[in-house]
C-alpha cells in the first residue's frame, strides 16, 4: 500500500497534508510549486501517490512515485 500526500488549498496558501500533525502549509506567489516540491521530496521515502485538490476538494492532478524511481 502506498501513502497518499494531499495539496490543496488552504489559509489562502496551499498545505501538504500526509496526515494529523504532518501538515505544513506555504504561502506567497510561488507556494502552489513549493509545496509540490516539497510533497515530491517526501515521496521518496517509498511508495506513495500526490494527490493535488482544488478548493472543492476534487482531484485535479495526481503523481505516483515507487521506492524504484529513486
Amino acid at each position: 500500500m502506498s501513502r497518499i500526500i494531499e495539496i490543496r488549498p488552504y489559509r489562502n496558501g496551499w498545505q501538504c497534508f500526509e496526515g494529523p500533525a504532518v501538515e505544513p502549509f506555504w504561502v506567497g506567489n510561488v507556494a502552489k510549486e513549493q509545496v509540490l516540491g516539497y510533497g515530491k521530496e517526501r515521496a521518496k521515502f517509498g511508495r506513495c501517490e500526490i494527490r493535488v485538490l482544488d478548493g472543492a476538494g476534487a482531484i485535479t492532478e495526481t503523481f505516483e512515485f515507487t521506492k524504484a524511481e529513486y
